[in-house]
């Protein structure tokens, strides 16, 4: 790598101070520079230091309505290079019996266990910019257009968010609500809420069913992953629909009270004691299904519903051995051209039962 001298800019005036400093010009952009692409020293170190601070700035961007990264934990081990995880879920099994003093065939205890692969795939896209963008940046000393970094990253996070909620069937990624026919997301317990009372047969929110059904669908469901796993699991999120929370949140109790359905539910179950715990999620929208068999629907077409899960890495993580990066410039046409790509394979769900949807609501 090439060390050169740059005079030091003024911050408010852009006008030379009399100073200078050292700077270290990496080898892509010092390859730039010998090959014609970038003109001068100058101009190779003014690229460099835009594009570094372009990648610092579209790394810093939040993106607070692709909620995925927000609810799983994430899981970067591995590394570039691998093509696949491969995880063990073990079980005890084994019984005791009473037996003689001389018995020789006794009963033995054992571990059975089961293997799961996934798939880790490349995401990738690019942005750039053109020589007359570069020199006119040089010339005003205005910085080069960031958005266009700040796009591919937006890119990148919308397509993990997707995979993260609906897998790819196609690419052997699993989600939480879809992905390979076989993958663990197919093995959740799913069910249809209890019906309303009166006859009408409704298990919709809001229509048929009283503020206190609607808290006993809530209760009942969070206890059904307690009790079902034995008391292992206790639930702690429940994902929900934006409009779903909202009608929690703003409906009362009773006609007579001042209390919301949400308020009374979190003062009197013993899983769910924050708003906080409640996450609404966009792509959760009309997904269920009406009888709990059909398969989700990700064009939020179909019925509403919720999803209670025991939440941590142990039980389900997101797995990304390779998280985003740009990849050094490249000269392509009179275009200087930058890659960015990530490795990503799904949502690992570690333990199926730690999870279970409630539909038609």
């Amino acid at each position: 790598m090439k060390t050169v001298k740059v005079a030091v800019l003024d911050e408010a005036t852009r006008e030379p101070t009399g100073e200078f400093e050292e700077v270290v010009m990496s080898d892509e952009i010092e390859a730039l520079v010998a090959s014609g692409a970038i003109v001068g020293d100058d101009a190779g170190i003014f690229f460099q230091r835009q594009l570094e601070y372009i990648q610092a700035q579209s790394y810093d961007v939040l993106y607070p309505d692709l909620m995925a990264r927000e609810v799983f934990a994430l899981n970067t081990e591995g590394g570039e290079g691998i093509n696949s995880i491969t995880y063990r879920s073990y079980d005890k099994r084994g019984e005791t019996a009473v037996i003689s003093g001389k018995a020789t065939d006794l009963p033995r205890g054992d571990i059975d266990g089961k293997e799961y692969t996934i798939q880790v795939r490349t995401l990738g896209n690019a942005y750039g910019y053109s020589r007359q963008e570069l020199a006119a940046s040089k010339l005003t000393g205005l910085p080069l257009d960031a958005r266009k970094a700040e796009a591919t990253r937006r890119s990148y996070e919308e397509k993990v968010n997707q995979l993260s909620w609906f897998g790819d069937a196609d690419k052997d990624l699993g989600g939480l609500f879809g992905g390979p026919a076989t993958g663990p997301w197919s093995t959740i317990t799913r069910q249809v809420v209890a019906a309303a009372s009166g006859g009408t047969n409704s298990t919709v929110w809001g229509v048929d069913k009283t503020p206190d059904e609607v808290i006993a669908d809530l209760t009942l469901a969070c206890a059904k992953v307690y009790s079902d796993t034995k008391k292992l699991f206790r639930p702690d999120t429940i994902l929900i629909s934006v409009e779903k929370k909202q009608y929690l949140m703003n409906t009362p109790r009773s006609i007579h009270s001042d209390t919301s359905i949400m308020d009374w539910f979190l003062k009197n179950n013993m899983f769910i004691s924050s708003k906080e715990q409640f996450k609404d999620i966009n792509e959760l929208a009309g997904i269920y299904s009406t009888d709990a068999v059909a398969d989700f629907d990700p064009t939020g077409a179909s019925a509403e519903g919720f999803t209670v899960l025991a939440n941590g890495q142990d039980n389900l993580r997101l797995r990304e051995p390779f998280p985003y990066v740009h990849l050094p410039v490249q000269y392509k046409g009179l275009e200087f051209e930058i890659s960015c790509y990530g490795r990503f394979a799904g949502l690992e769900i570690i333990r199926p039962g730690a999870i279970q949807h409630f539909e038609n609501i």
